[in-house]
C-alpha cells in the first residue's frame, strides 16, 4: 500500500471520531435533561399523591437508563476509533521516518548475546524490531524477538510462519482492526502469574467446605426472612452472618492464593475474547497455527474466566468484600468456581492465548507487506542444504524508505567475496541488507526485493565492533574474538554466511593486511559464503584453494565539485578513492 492509502484511512477515522464526539455531546445533553425531568416528576408525584406522575417518572428513568447504555457503547466505539487512528498514524510514521520515535525498541531482549542484533539493527534503537513490532503483550513481543534470530529454522516451521504472515499480508484493514482492539491491553501485559498458578495449582478445598458455603448462607437468609416476619428474633440471622464473616476473614490468606492470580485480568480477558472473535470471523480455514476451530473452543471459557476475574476484583472494595462474605461467603464461591474452571480448561489456557501471541508476531512481520510494494516472500532452498546458496534479485534494505533505496542483485555460492569502495559508497549497507534479509526470511517475513532464495545458513557478523574498557578488551581484540567464532563455526561444518565490515580496522595497516589474509584463508571453505568489505586493495589479490575469490565494488563520481554515489554493486575491485575530496569538503587541507 502507498502512503496516500493510509492518509485516506486517517482522514476517514478522524471524521468518524468527530462524529462520535458530536453524538457523545448529544447524549450528555439528553441525559442531563432526562435526569432533571426525572427529578421534576418525582417531586410532582410526591406533591400530588397521584400514580400518573410516578408512572411518567418510571418511563423517564427507563429512558435515562437507555441513554446510559447507549452512551457507554458510543464511548467504547469512540475509544476504538481513537486507537484505530493511532495505529494508522504508526503506519504513516513508517513512511515518514517518525517510526524511530516508537516507544518499543525491543531493548529488553538485547541480553541474548547475539552480536548480530546490534550489527544488523535487529533490536534496539532504530531497529527492525522497532520498525515492525505491533505486539502489546510481553509474550507476543518475546515471540517476535525470538523469530528475528540469525540462524535458520526447519522447513515445516518456516512454512507455518510464512502462512501466518502471508494471511495478514493480504488483510491490511483487518490487521489494523486487530491492532486497534489490542491497544486496550496494557503495554507489556502478561498473564504469566496465572499460567504459573495453573501449572502448580494448590490443593482443592475439602468437600465439607464446598457444602458448608452453600448451607450457611441459605440458613442465614432463611433466618433473616423469618426475622423480618417477626417469627424469630433478628439476632439469630445476625449471628450466622457474623460467623460467615469470621470464617471468611480467617481464610482470607488461604483464599488469596487462589484469587490473587485473577486480579486485574477482567478487561484484558474481555479484550482477548474480542481479538479471538474478530480473528475467527477473518479465518476461512487454518493458516499456520491460527486455527478457527481452536478459537471457537477458546471463546466461551475465556469469557467465563473474565467474569470470574470481575468477581475476584471485589476484593479491591473492602465494604463489598465484608458485605458479600458476610452474606454469601463470596471468596469461597469464587475459589470453588475458579477451581472448577481450572479442572476443565486450565491446561488449555496458555495454548489458547498463544493463538493471539502468534497473531501479534505474524501481524508485525506482515507490516512489511502492508507498506512496501516491493515485498516478496523468500524461498528456502532445501535441495542441498549443506552447501550455502543465496540468490538476491533487486534486494533492498527494509529500513531505507521505498523510493530512496537502490536495489542490488547478487548470486552467491561458497566463496570469498571482497568488496571494496569509497567511504559512504554503500558497502556496509549492502552487507546489512543481505544479512538482515536472511534473518527476516527465517522469521517468516517478506523481504524487500524482486526475488530472494537461500539455503538455511547461519548468519555471523562483525560490523559494529567496540572495545570493552571494563573487561580490558580493545576494538582489535574484540574483532579477533568475532573472527575466531566464525572460524570455529566453520570448523564444525555449519553452512554459514559470514559478513565482515572493514576487517581489522582497529590496528595498523601492515598488521591489518597480514592478519586479514590469514583470517580470510580460514574463512574460505566450501560451507561458507564470506563477504568482506575493506579499503585495503591488497586483499583483492588474495587466493584460496577451496573456493572462488570474487571481487566487487561500489564507486562514486564527481560532478561540479559534488561527490555522487549510485550505490550499485559492480564486478571487480574499486579503482577510485574519495578520502582527499572529503577532507577538502569539510575544510581540512
Amino acid at each position: 500500500m502507498e502512503l496516500s492509502y493510509f492518509e485516506q484511512l486517517r482522514r476517514e477515522s478522524q471524521a468518524t471520531i468527530e462524529e462520535y464526539k458530536r453524538k457523545s455531546q448529544l447524549f450528555t445533553t439528553k441525559r442531563t435533561l432526562s435526569f432533571l425531568a426525572l427529578l421534576v416528576t418525582v417531586a410532582v408525584a410526591y406533591d400530588m399523591n397521584s400514580p400518573w406522575p410516578l408512572l411518567a417518572g418510571i418511563l423517564i428513568f427507563a429512558y435515562f437508563f437507555y441513554l446510559i447504555r447507549g452512551h457507554s457503547r458510543l464511548h467504547d466505539d469512540l475509544n476504538y476509533e481513537i486507537n484505530r487512528e493511532a495505529v494508522i498514524n504508526d503506519y504513516i510514521s513508517r513512511f515518514t521516518g517518525d517510526w524511530k520515535k516508537f516507544e518499543d525498541k525491543g531493548e529488553d531482549f538485547l541480553d541474548r548475546n547475539l552480536t548480530q542484533d546490534i550489527d544488523l539493527n535487529i533490536l534496539g534503537d532504530a531497529s527492525i524490531f522497532q520498525f515492525l513490532n505491533i505486539a502489546r503483550t510481553l509474550e507476543g513481543r518475546r515471540l517476535l524477538a525470538s523469530r528475528l534470530v540469525p540462524y535458520p529454522t526447519n522447513t515445516n516451521e518456516l512454512k507455518l510462519r510464512q502462512e501466518e504472515t502471508d494471511f495478514f499480508n493480504n488483510r491490511v484493514e483487518e490487521s489494523i482492526k486487530l491492532q486497534a482492539i489490542s491497544r486496550q491491553i496494557p503495554f507489556k501485559h502478561s498473564v504469566q502469574t496465572l499460567f504459573d498458578y495453573l501449572k502448580d495449582r494448590q490443593h482443592d478445598p475439602s468437600s465439607f467446605i464446598n457444602k458448608l458455603i452453600f448451607i450457611l448462607p441459605v440458613v442465614a437468609l432463611i433466618l433473616l426472612g423469618a426475622g423480618l416476619m417477626n417469627l424469630i428474633p433478628m439476632e439469630a440471622s445476625i449471628v450466622i452472618f457474623i460467623i460467615q464473616l469470621g470464617i471468611a476473614l480467617v481464610s482470607l490468606g488461604k483464599n488469596a492464593v487462589h484469587i490473587t492470580p485473577l486480579y486485574k485480568l477482567n478487561k484484558e480477558l474481555i479484550t482477548y475474547c474480542q481479538l479471538l472473535y474478530t480473528m475467527k470471523s477473518m479465518l476461512p480455514e487454518k493458516r499456520g497455527r491460527l486455527d478457527p476451530s481452536e478459537i471457537d473452543e477458546a471463546l466461551k471459557p475465556i469469557s467465563s474466566l473474565g467474569k470470574l476475574c470481575a468477581m475476584a476484583e471485589v476484593r479491591h472494595n473492602f465494604i463489598l468484600l465484608f458485605a458479600l462474605n458476610a452474606l454469601f461467603l463470596w471468596d469461597f464461591h469464587v475459589v470453588r468456581m475458579f477451581i472448577g474452571w481450572q479442572k476443565q480448561y486450565g491446561h488449555k489456557l496458555e495454548k489458547w492465548l498463544n493463538i493471539w501471541y502468534e497473531a501479534e508476531a505474524a501481524i508485525s512481520l506482515s507490516v512489511i507487506g502492508h507498506i512496501r510494494p516491493d515485498a516478496i516472500m523468500p524461498e528456502l532452498l532445501a535441495d542441498n542444504p549443506s552447501i550455502p546458496h543465496i540468490e538476491a534479485d533487486k534486494l533492498s534494505h527494509l529500513l531505507i524508505p521505498y523510493g530512496e533505496t537502490v536495489p542490488n542483485s547478487l548470486t552467491l555460492k561458497p566463496s570469498l567475496n571482497i568488496i571494496t569502495g569509497s567511504n559512504m559508497s554503500g558497502k556496509t549497507t549492502w552487507l546489512r541488507t543481505l544479512a538482515s534479509s536472511c534473518i527476516l526470511a527465517y522469521a517468516g517475513a517478506p523481504v524487500c526485493g524482486k526475488g530472494f532464495k537461500l539455503t538455511p545458513v547461519h548468519v555471523l557478523t562483525s560490523i559494529r565492533v567496540n572495545d570493552d574498557l571494563g573487561s580490558g578488551i580493545s576494538t582489535f581484540y574484540a574483532e579477533l574474538i568475532r573472527i575466531k567464532n566464525m572460524i570455529e563455526a566453520a570448523d564444525k561444518g555449519i553452512p554459514m554466511l559470514a559478513v565482515i565490515d572493514e576487517i581489522f580496522k582497529g590496528t595498523n595497516s601492515a598488521d591489518r593486511i597480514v592478519g586479514a589474509e590469514a583470517a580470510l584463508k580460514h574463512l574460505s571453505r566450501t560451507n561458507l559464503i564470506t563477504l568482506v568489505s575493506t579499503h585495503d586493495f591488497e586483499l583483492c589479490n588474495i587466493e584460496s584453494e577451496q573456493v572462488p575469490v570474487n571481487n566487487y565494488h561500489f564507486e562514486e563520481h564527481f560532478h561540479e565539485d559534488k561527490l555522487l554515489f549510485d550505490y550499485t554493486i559492480k564486478d571487480g575491485p574499486c579503482k577510485t578513492t574519495n578520502a582527499q575530496f572529503l577532507l577538502k569538503l569539510v575544510g581540512i587541507k
